[in-house]
Order: structure tokens, then C-alpha cells, then sequence
């Protein structure tokens, strides 16, 4: 019993942390070109919004989905760690970059929960 509900816990927040990031990669490619400039003006070549979108946009759709988890895991916590250091970190933590430290340690608490090698896994397992 309580093993079905630590599995439903973890889909529920996988599936969130999914749509969190899928939303987010969306609105960068909404408007693109403002991301495009924006990136740069913090001193990030452009081409890098253009791939945060996209492993925004289809790591979202894999996380919900169950899809290479613990790979997605690793490009949302890179993305998320910068976000920290380049646009956060001067801010403190209240206010700053605690949304995105609390996303990055699910993204890898949902990663960890989905480590044993399968490729597509809904459900995670021991």
C-alpha cells in the first residue's frame, strides 16, 4: 500500500515538473527572437535559447510521458543551474533562485527515482 503511494507521489510530481518546464520552454519560443536577444544581452550566444527551448519543450513532453527521465533530468538541472548562476545568484535566495533550486532538486529526485536503464518507464520501479 504505501509503495502505490510513493509511485503515484512521484508520477504527480513528475508530471508537473514536466509541464512546469514544458510551459516554460514555450513561452521562449513564443517569442524567440526577444529570447534570442535576451540571451545575448546577458553575454550567451543565441543559439542557446533556441536549444533551452527545446529541451524545455520536448523534455517537458518526455518527463510527463516517462521518457528518458533521468537523461531530461540532466539538460532541466543544467538549465536550471545556469539560470541560477548567470541571472539569480546575485539576488539571494528568497526572491532569487529558490523556484529554480527547488526545480532543479526535483529534476533530480525524479531522475534518481527513475535510474534502472529502461528507456520509457510511466511508472518508476525499485
Amino acid at each position: 500500500m504505501f509503495k502505490n503511494r510513493l509511485v503515484i507521489g512521484i508520477i504527480i510530481i513528475r508530471v508537473i515538473l514536466g509541464i512546469t518546464m514544458l510551459l516554460h520552454g514555450v513561452a521562449k519560443f513564443t517569442d524567440l527572437t526577444g529570447t534570442q536577444q535576451f540571451f545575448e544581452s546577458i553575454g550567451v550566444p543565441g543559439i542557446v535559447a533556441i536549444l533551452t527551448a527545446l529541451v524545455e519543450v520536448v523534455g517537458g513532453i518526455f518527463m510527463i510521458a516517462g521518457i528518458l527521465v533521468p537523461l531530461v533530468s540532466l539538460g532541466f538541472i543544467a538549465i536550471l543551474l545556469s539560470a541560477m548562476y548567470l541571472l539569480k545568484a546575485q539576488s539571494g535566495f528568497v526572491n532569487g533562485y529558490e523556484l529554480e533550486l527547488l526545480l532543479a532538486v526535483i529534476s533530480l529526485g525524479v531522475g534518481i527515482s527513475h535510474f534502472d536503464k529502461k528507456i520509457v518507464q510511466f511508472i518508476p520501479t525499485k
